[in-house]
């Protein structure tokens, strides 16, 4: 019982998963003890030799070298055999036996031999049964141990598995709440793109029209610094005006003058003609008087008067004649004075408000459509923009416009170009010149984000820089059928089917962009 409970002991020590071997005290691994003990060294084995001795194995074969029955058991077949032969009986012949007279001594010691062996052997079966019932005992408290393991091991599954279906229902009713706030979340989802998609838009809506209200600004300050820009013009015209009516005023005077002085010698003249003819009736009595008298001679003092009197009448002509040359001179420059100052108020008058652009930039607004287009079909009209530059100090361009094309293109195709004209910066500026330019046909719909505008590219290149000649100032513009054999790569051609796709022309107004690319 003490062995039983020590290796109980033992067995509760190692927790179950290590065994210890009862002969040598050493641990092994659950089902290794077996194997173990069929070679344990520390086991009790009986003397091969019948001596009657318990050794352990591991110091059998040293016993067996020094056994007493080593001398009678070495005719034997092998050492380890632990029963001894029976002795023969002598006989004379091998194969046939005979019975013969034993000695009664030979009897008692070969049955007391038998009886030891007898004894040995109940002997070892005895131990072979203690062995037994103590390893039986063992394997008792090992199956005790496990069947408290097992039921634990029951009592533990039971509680886990009724653990396992709380968990499992509070699994269910998460994963139920779950599934109800994961539709609470994509409806919730759902509403969040819709705000974000209304957001979307209307950031969409308020940049478009952040973006229109930009453009509208810059063209509301393009409109007042060329509003200045007309103010400032037409305080000079004023002043060019002042200045004219001054001259005019001054002229008119001069003339009313000369008018006067004209009048005068008229007068003058009128009356040394009176004097002529009331000489010339004096002539005529002194004729008739001289040949009634004639010692009476008078004629000679007439016609000397005639003479001083016709010679101051013909200075007075020739002074008319001076003076009428001199009225119509200043009346025809007072007209063509009149008509210039009248065709600068047309150029600068609020019909024609463009003013030039000093940014690269320039919008070309062309009125009346209809009309212009009427003079360019009839009279092959073509309208020039106002000057502007590619920036405060550089080239100074102008666009001409044929709404009904030229050459091969004519009658079909809008034609539009951009020329460089002698400006004020050019000997600071670098030639030659080589620019791109793109011209856009702007489109004109309610919203501006939906604009189809037209862009045309155009190269424009000057070998050196203008100069200016009066008398190429005074020639008639070339012409543009001579341009296009010259220039053929510096014209852009739009469609006359183009323009009713879109709101190109609207309320007879048309706009044209040109941006220099530098």
């Amino acid at each position: 019982m003490s062995l039983i409970k020590t290796e109980r002991s033992d067995v509760t020590e190692n927790d179950g998963r290590d065994s210890v071997c009862y002969f040598c005290n050493d641990s092994f691994e659950m089902g290794k003890l077996q194997n173990h003990l069929k070679r344990c060294g520390s086991i009790l084995e009986q003397c091969p030799l019948r001596c009657g001795a318990w050794i352990q194995r591991k110091h059998r074969d040293t016993h067996v070298k020094d056994c007493p029955m080593m001398d009678k058991s070495r005719n034997s077949a092998s050492p380890t055999h632990v029963r001894v032969s029976d002795p023969e009986p002598p006989s004379q012949n091998k194969h046939t036996w005979s019975p013969r007279a034993v000695p009664l001594d030979e009897c008692v010691s070969y049955l007391e031999k038998e009886l030891a062996n007898i004894k040995l052997v109940l002997t070892e079966e005895s131990s072979n049964h203690d062995i037994q019932s103590t390893e039986l005992e063992h394997l008792r408290s090992k199956l005790m141990l496990v069947e408290d393991r097992a039921q634990h091991f029951l009592s533990t599954l039971v509680s886990l598995r009724a653990a396992l279906d709380d968990e499992a229902e509070r699994s269910a009713n998460w994963a139920a709440q779950f599934k109800h706030d994961l539709s609470n979340v994509q409806l919730a989802l759902q509403e969040l793109q819709s705000q974000q998609l209304t957001t979307t838009m209307r950031l969409e809506s308020a940049i478009s029209s952040i973006v229109h209200e930009q453009n509208e600004r810059e063209l509301l300050e393009q409109a007042l610094t060329q509003h200045d820009n007309r103010i400032r013009t037409i305080n000079k015209l004023e002043e060019v005006i002042e200045y004219i009516k001054q001259t005019v005023e001054e002229e008119r005077q001069r003339n009313s003058e000369n008018q006067a002085a004209l009048e005068a010698e008229l007068m003058e003249a009128r009356r040394s003609s009176q004097q002529l003819a009331h000489l010339s009736t004096l002539r005529v009595q002194l004729q008739n008087a001289t040949s009634e008298n004639p010692a009476f001679d008078r004629l000679a003092v007439l016609e000397v008067a005639t003479a001083d009197v016709r010679a101051e009448a013909a200075e007075h002509s020739n002074k008319m004649d001076i003076i009428s040359r001199d009225l119509r001179a200043l009346t025809k420059s007072y007209n063509k004075l009149r008509s210039e100052l009248a065709d600068f108020q047309t150029r600068m008058t609020l019909e024609h408000p463009e003013s030039g652009s000093h940014t690269g930039q320039f919008i070309w607004r062309i009125d009346k459509f209809s009309s212009r287009m009427k003079d360019a079909k009839e009279k092959d009209t073509v309208l020039t923009s106002p000057l502007f530059r590619t920036s405060n100090y550089g080239y100074t361009l102008k666009a001409e416009l044929n709404l009904n094309g030229i050459g091969k293109w004519k009658g079909r195709h809008i034609t539009c170009t951009v020329r460089l004209v002698p400006g004020p910066y050019d000997p600071l500026l670098e030639w030659p010149c080589d620019l791109n330019i793109n011209i856009v046909l702007k489109d004109q719909p309610a919203n501006r984000s939906q604009a189809m505008d037209i862009v045309k590219s155009l190269e424009l290149r000057r070998k050196s820089k203008l100069k200016e000649d009066a008398n190429e100032r005074s020639k008639s513009t070339e012409s543009l059928d001579q341009g296009v054999i010259q220039m053929k790569r510096q014209y852009i051609f739009i469609p006359h089917a183009s323009l009713d796709k879109f709101e190109y022309i609207k309320n007879e107004v048309m706009f044209f962009e040109f941006i220099v690319n530098q």
